[in-house]
């Protein structure tokens, strides 16, 4: 029956809210990035980027992004391949999952990898043959049955096999039996295979197979030939003899190759900047300079250059190529306009005026969620968010390079900023960004250009003579710049301070005295160096990845610029309200709510600076907070202890929001004594348990939340207030039949009462303002559903119930 809204009562209403992300409900933000895998096929275009996998249906012009938990089984997805005849997609998952995505028909889950007792679980190559899958994973190789999607055989050898092949009669495995090592080994199919001594030994490969690709069954003596891309960027022609005896391999001529694919006449290698075509049993049939669009692109085909599909982290577009190397544009690019570019995200950060906030990915660390090491050839990504639109941050242009750290991912990889470590956007100016690099300083950057870079012209040490290397920074209140620095040795400031008059400077003019250098008391030297200014004292807390340190504490005075009437001093010990000692190996972030109290994230748990003016007192006590069992034995436990916290931010009701290692997100009272929520794997879409970052919106009641495998967005319960009733707004509205959420009313001051009212003025529902935010089933006080009809919403701030308060909002519910 077709429903039709009475035009009287939408005549009340104002426009119909339904942008609005429904409050309890989730928003994952794709990945397009670079690109680790295009296919193309008869009906579809596939692209693994960064963990997460997209098409574009070519019959009805439809791009897609499969959402984790409801498209696909959910984690990184790690590669794909297409069987053309059976038409069906395999998609592999970094933790050994697969799923098979027909072109007609639902999902098939495979888990029985994942699910292996083995310790390594990778998945390194796929092949489909004679209704079977072949697949070659870091314990051995397994065969599947296409037919019924089970297990045919699996051979567990404990030996990476890193790619794998076929002959018309054999299966061909490559090998690592050792490092550096790589066997070319065959076997019938038809034989068992349970063993690696049923595999004979044929040749040797001297670099790491990246590419493993047939060149089809064209060769009149019955050899089979491949095409190897290898490590070391050359191109390698395997012959495999008919009788599966013997074989060659041979370095072709071709260099600098970036990947292969293999069509149905042969195999495409693109390299030199050119897109060849080869067949069997080696014979080069095409060779095109790609133009400048085409140029670092991943590239897809099965009809050859008259259509070719590329991809970067710009989009997906479709080309012509003619043999000249001129280009025809088939389909303009295509990203999603709300996609980030890369998804190991660490870190989330405000923008200047609170317009939006950006994203970034993390290098040095001890400790993180990132792990421990240099991560030297991690190349520096980040992006800014503003009303859901994503923009890249590029910064790849004029880069200069000091330290010879550098050297191996320029070499590998290019001129990239390497081993980030922080981001951060200019106060004046925000077309210029801050980056720093575990290696080489901190870049200053403007619309992608290097205009200057702090190595050797700042206070920043020379790292045992070896790299500068920054670990964190902030902006304070009246533009300084602050930086923490991992010296690695006492006698050099760990926290250095660029005054803002001459940041505002031409940053490649700014000099080692332009800066002041500050004492934290001398503890303060290894990574992970986490930085906290109190609003209320001008007090700095500072702590790093020293075991069981405590923290260090900076009262700096008049200004952050003039150290000459600084304190700092080091809480090597810390003793809580109970007089017992609390030893967390490390702090790993400081948060102020909305009080002035500032919790700490530690290793094991969380406590809380209640007065931050008492830490420099000679009777300083933490508080650890504590949750009441409520179990009538007058007992509680301490808050979060057995979790690693990476991150804490503080919504508009002054909750608290907590990022663990292992155990998702935790929403808590204001004062920490009651776990509202826990959002983890199970109920929720987060991929996984290990949270790095949390970003409560100030304007709204979003609540950004980054893992290593990418964004996500929560709507929560509370929003900021406003000082009047003039912005109220309620969604979504109207309330149509088939929705049975939550109705959400926004913009409301501090801690409303809210009454809901029918048309008879009968109270309906009432409830009290989170910050500026309410919620409404759509139900009585009884628990049924409200009849249609214009109910109305009065706020007041009286404390008497009685009060009815002003008319704020109508909200049309329809049956």
């Amino acid at each position: 029956m077709l429903r039709k809204l009475p035009l009287l009562l939408l005549a009340l209403l104002p426009a119909a809210i339904n942008a609005q992300l429904a409050t309890g409900s989730w928003k994952v933000y794709p990945v397009f990035g670079i690109p680790d895998r295009l296919i193309e096929t008869p009906q579809f275009v596939y692209l693994a980027t960064s963990g997460s996998l997209h098409s574009y249906d070519k019959t009805n012009d439809e791009s897609r992004v499969f959402e984790p938990k409801v498209d696909i089984a959910g984690g990184r997805i790690k590669d794909i391949f297409y069987n053309f005849e059976r038409k069906y997609l395999l998609a592999t998952y970094e933790d050994g999952n697969i799923d098979i995505i027909p072109d007609e028909g639902e999902r098939i889950n495979l888990p029985d990898i994942k699910n292996a007792n083995v310790d390594s679980k990778t998945i390194n190559d796929v092949k489909f043959d004679d209704g079977k899958i072949y697949i070659a994973t870091s314990f051995g190789f397994v065969i599947y049955n296409d037919s019924t999607f089970e297990v045919d055989e699996s051979g567990i050898f404990n030996v990476n096999v890193r790619s794998i092949g076929l002959t018309p009669d054999n299966i061909i495995l490559v090998t690592n039996p050792r490092e550096w090592t790589y066997y070319v080994t065959t076997s019938p199919k038809n034989g068992q295979h349970h063993t690696i001594d049923k595999f004979t030994f044929l040749v040797q490969i001297f670099s790491e197979p990246k590419g493993f690709v047939p060149l089809g069954n064209n060769d009149p003596s019955g050899d089979t030939h491949f095409a190897v891309y290898c490590n070391n960027k050359k191109l390698y022609h395997l012959s495999i003899a008919a009788n599966n005896r013997s074989a060659s391999l041979e370095e072709t001529p071709v260099t600098n190759t970036s990947s292969i694919f293999t069509v149905d006449n042969g195999a495409y290698a693109i390299a030199d900047g050119k897109l060849l075509h080869f067949t069997a049993p080696w014979t080069q049939t095409q060779a095109i300079s790609l133009p400048e669009p085409l140029m670092n692109n991943a590239i897809s085909t099965i009809d050859g250059p008259k259509s070719l599909w590329a991809a970067d982290a710009t989009g997906l577009a479709n080309y012509k190529l003619e043999d000249n190397g001129s280009l025809t544009v088939m389909r303009d690019r295509y990203r999603p306009t709300d996609a980030t570019t890369f998804s190991d995200i660490s870190h989330i950060i405000p923008l200047t005026d609170n317009r939006g906030f950006m994203v970034a990915n993390h290098g040095m660390s001890a400790h993180f969620a990132v792990g421990n090491g240099d991560f030297l050839e991690l190349i520096f990504s980040g992006n800014m968010i503003e009303d859901g639109n994503v923009a890249d941050i590029e910064a790849t242009e004029g880069l200069t390079f000091k330290s010879s750290a550098s050297t191996n991912g320029r070499r590998n990889k290019g001129d990239y900023i390497f081993s980030p470590t922080f981001l951060l956007e200019d106060p004046d100016d925000n077309s210029i960004h801050y980056i720093g690099s575990g290696i080489e300083g901190i870049y200053v950057v403007k619309d992608g250009r290097q205009i200057g870079k702090f190595d050797e012209n700042s206070l920043i040490n020379k790292n045992a003579n070896w790299a500068w290397r920054p670990s964190t920074a902030q902006f304070d209140k009246h533009g300084n710049l602050l930086v923490g620095v991992y010296t690695e040795d006492k006698t050099w400031p760990p926290l250095i301070v660029l005054p803002a008059d001459k940041r505002r400077k031409d940053p490649s003019t700014i000099t080692k005295e332009d800066w002041i250098g500050l004492d934290m008391g001398g503890t303060i030297w290894q990574r992970d160096i986490v930085m906290h200014q109190c609003s209320k004292i001008p007090a700095i807390f500072m702590s790093d990845a020293e075991a069981k340190q405590g923290f260090s504490a900076l009262y700096y005075g008049s200004s952050i610029t003039d150290p000459s009437d600084d304190t700092a001093l080091v809480i090597s010990s810390l003793t809580d309200q109970d007089g017992k000692t609390f030893s967390p190996d490390y702090i790993l972030c400081f948060t102020e709510d909305q009080r002035g109290r500032v919790w700490a994230g530690t290793t094991e748990g969380i406590f809380e600076i209640t007065n931050p003016a008492n830490v420099f007192s000679s009777d300083f006590r933490i508080n650890r907070l504590k949750v009441p069992r409520n179990d009538g034995t007058n007992l509680a436990d301490y808050l979060l202890d057995t979790e690693k916290i990476y991150a804490i931010a503080v919504d508009a009701a002054n909750r608290k929001w907590i990022a663990t290692e292992d155990s998702g997100v935790y929403l808590v009272s204001e004062n920490g004594d009651e776990i509202i929520e826990n959002f983890n794997t199970t109920n929720s879409p987060l991929p996984t348990n290990c949270i790095t970052d949390i970003y409560v919106d100030p304007s709204s009641n979003s609540i950004f939340i980054s893992t290593l495998n990418g964004l996500y967005e929560y709507s929560s319960t509370a929003s900021p207030s406003r000082p009047d009733y003039s912005d109220v707004i309620a969604y979504p509205n109207p309330v149509t039949p088939d929705y049975t959420g939550i109705i959400t009313i926004r913009g409301l001051m501090d801690e409303s009462l809210v009454k809901i009212m029918d048309s008879g003025m009968h109270l309906v529902y009432q409830t009290t303002s989170q910050g500026g935010m309410a919620t409404w089933d759509g139900c009585t006080m009884n628990g049924a559903r409200v009849k249609s009809g214009v109910y109305y919403v009065f706020a007041s701030v009286s404390s008497e119930t009685d009060s009815q308060g002003d008319v704020v909002a109508k909200i049309l519910v329809v049956n």
